[in-house]
């Protein structure tokens, strides 16, 4: 049987009352905890906390765009910066990706202040977060669905001219303009309103 109290006796990581929620069913086999319903409220009610305090500031970016594949990862330690960049110096962060059930990566970082402009301050400021998720651009699925096809059908092409309208990205974007009958790739940059880039510079 699964001996829950005893494991997190051991992680020494609840407080007894969160203990006590989980000692009722200490007594449960390997197959009975996996159908709990019981168990899996008791255990989302303890683990709240720590969810709190270790996951929720990483959570911003993620719940305001969704699923972004390869990008969700990095998009969560730009909202843990965003959040805690404040509190982080000095402490190792555990990132973790789950892939489509065959690969998983975990890695871990240590993050230290660093001198302007590299500090976590600055950096968290550079990027800018809040307004720039403030500055997302609503789109019918339609005109979604119409660039999709578009890139599916340029995907891996050659010798095309994209569109010239670039009033959506942020000043200092590159951008690509042109690939030719040799696949080079040709790009331009959107000028700057006041010779402020996108990234603070």
């Amino acid at each position: 049987s699964v001996d829950v109290q005893r494991l997190f006796e051991e992680c020494q990581l609840l407080s007894e009352a969160a203990k006590e929620k989980l000692t009722p069913f200490s007594s449960l086999s390997n197959d009975e905890s996996y159908q709990s319903r019981d168990l899996e409220k008791a255990t989302q009610q303890v683990a709240k906390t720590f969810y709190d305090e270790k996951v929720q500031p990483s959570t911003l970016i993620p719940k305001q765009v969704g699923n972004m594949y390869t990008a969700s990862l990095y998009a969560a330690f730009a909202s843990l910066l965003h959040n805690k960049s404040n509190t982080l110096a000095g402490k190792r962060v555990v990132l973790f990706s789950y892939g489509s059930g065959l690969t998983a990566t975990m890695f871990s970082l240590r993050l230290n202040e660093g001198s302007h402009p590299f500090s976590l301050s600055n950096i968290a400021t550079v990027m800018n977060v809040s307004e720039k998720l403030k500055a997302r651009h609503e789109v019918e699925p339609g005109k979604f669905v119409e660039a999709m096809k578009l890139m599916e059908h340029r995907y891996g092409g050659k010798d095309f001219v994209t569109s010239k309208d670039c009033s959506l990205l942020a000043p200092g974007a590159f951008y690509l303009t042109e690939v030719d009958s040799k696949y080079r790739r040709f790009y331009a940059q959107k000028t700057t309103d006041n010779g402020v880039l996108a990234n603070g510079h």
